[in-house]
């Protein structure tokens, strides 16, 4: 490790390199973390200067960038960039030559972490920001032995850094404002989904969640009540199976129904001082340890780390090309009071989701018919209101759209939670009436269809009258379809 030397002093307003000008980035550090942020700013077209005193850390970077680069390929991330554009040094100071920015992934040792951000400070020209891949300590503690602490910021990211797009930017008490907007620019900037936090916070945010989590699965593990398997399973084959599309807080605002999280805290609020978790961490005796260890090895089964690294990295590719495609034609959030609704798609009709609340299970345990009916007409609503029949339009030209008649088929069960996604299809469009389909899916499972006819009515006459020209223009729009089970007795 070189001896770090002074460094000029930094001006108060450093002028930090333009973000989009650099091209040289130094990773202090070649395990699985900064390894892993070294083969993220190879795909993003840096040259990639490694630093790391272990004499073997060439060939332990050469076989995570072979896993890591067709990962990149898969999402397209790759295109034009160099894979051999790296080295690794052992000397700090010529890893630093010439670099735009820094990212120190050092093992999460306090005093190490002190003294190495010290020695990069002082080597580091003093318009260049520094960052730690810390997943624990505040930059703050850190940065006690470094000159220049106000160039210094956290940029947490997560496992594995080049496919996982969470970084978590925050400064210690020290660190100007301007280097903390310089890295979350940055990092923004390569294509990672930032969080800017306000204010430091042990553990930061993710970390926070994650680790109560953790804390439980071993408080149950320690008490015989779940197996490693049986947890890992009640994640990946429940609640995580949301987790990609909504958050926790938004997950639980859907489990209150049309009501919201104002009816989940309020109607559940009380089961939160039930007994159920214990945040508290257990003690890590040894058997907990083996234990736990035990039984990894049981569901690992004949798969090496590499297997379950592959294995992890392909549902993580398929996952963000979906989130992607999903991201790409999602229904926009509207003002309850617009009355102009946008579309994605001026051929086709939004789809409405939502997810099954309490009050809507019966006796069996799965949702009663009537909700059926119900969450169709919350889909009815919907394309109400992007065909410019929204409240604005009801309450103006005192019209509507009446269903007069339908039929629903119910096919398969829904249960509590289940998220509930309508198809809306346009069978067929006249100058006073609609005939729509719908298709309510769980997952991939067709779960119930409905067809409906409405008509538009003037509820002044109660008459049924012709469409406005420019709601009959919006209809046009919209392509026809005739789903092939839509029965010839509607119509």
């Amino acid at each position: 490790m070189t001896d770090s030397t002074p460094a000029d002093p930094i001006p108060d307003s450093p002028a930090f390199p333009d973000v989009a000008a650099i091209d040289t980035v130094t990773c202090v550090g070649a395990g699985t973390i900064g390894g892993g942020w070294a083969a993220y700013f190879l795909a993003q077209g840096f040259r990639v200067k490694i630093w790391d005193p272990a004499p073997d850390a060439g060939d332990k970077f050469t076989r995570l960038l072979d896993a890591a680069w067709p990962a990149m390929a898969e999402l397209d991330m790759v295109e034009g960039a160099d894979r051999t554009a790296w080295s690794i040094h052992t000397d700090l100071a010529e890893a630093i030559t010439g670099t735009g920015f820094v990212q120190e992934s050092a093992p999460e040792d306090l005093a190490l972490k002190r003294g190495l951000l010290a020695q990069i400070d002082g080597l580091c020209p003093p318009n260049i920001v520094i960052s730690s891949s810390t997943s624990g300590y505040s930059m703050t503690e850190m940065a006690t032995e470094a000159a220049h602490p106000e160039r210094l910021v956290v940029g947490h990211p997560f496992n594995p850094p080049y496919l996982i797009p969470l970084v978590e930017v925050v400064g210690g008490q020290s660190t100007s404002a301007a280097a903390v907007d310089w890295a979350a620019d940055f990092f923004t900037h390569i294509g990672k989904s930032v969080i800017r936090m306000d204010r430091e916070v042990p553990g930061f945010i993710a970390n926070r969640l994650q680790e109560a989590q953790w804390r439980e699965a071993l408080h149950m593990v320690a008490q015989g009540e779940a197996t490693v398997e049986q947890i890992d399973r009640s994640i990946t084959d429940g609640p995580g199976l949301r987790w990609p599309f909504q958050g926790p807080m938004l997950t639980f605002h859907l489990a209150g129904g049309e009501g919201g999280m104002a009816h989940m805290l309020d109607h559940f609020g009380p089961s939160l001082k039930s007994p159920w978790t214990r945040l508290s961490a257990p003690e890590l005796s040894q058997q907990l340890r083996d234990d736990v260890v035990a039984g990894c090895d049981i569901e690992a089964g004949e798969r090496s780390i590499a297997d379950l690294v592959a294995h992890r990295d392909a549902g993580i590719i398929a996952l963000r090309r979906l989130t992607t495609q999903l991201a790409a034609t999602a229904v926009p959030a509207r003002p309850q009071s617009a009355s102009t609704p946008t579309t994605v798609s001026e051929s086709q009709l939004n789809t409405y989701s939502t997810e099954a609340a309490p009050e809507w299970i019966d006796y069996n345990g799965h949702m009663s018919e009537a909700y059926y009916v119900l969450v169709f007409g919350f889909a009815t609503d919907q394309v109400m209101d992007q065909l410019g029949l929204d409240a604005g339009y009801r309450e103006s030209q005192k019209a509507s759209l009446y269903t007069v008649e339908s039929h629903i088929r119910y096919l398969d069960e829904a249960a509590l939670g289940d998220r509930l996604t309508v198809v809306p299809h346009l069978v067929s469009a006249g100058d006073k009436k609609l005939h729509f389909a719908y298709e309510m899916f769980v997952g991939d499972r067709l779960v119930s269809t409905e067809e409906i006819m409405a008509l538009h009515v003037d509820q002044t006459t109660d008459r049924v009258v012709p469409f406005p020209d420019t709601v009959a223009d919006r209809i046009s729009q919209i392509t026809t379809e005739r789903p092939d089970w839509v029965g010839r007795s509607i119509g």
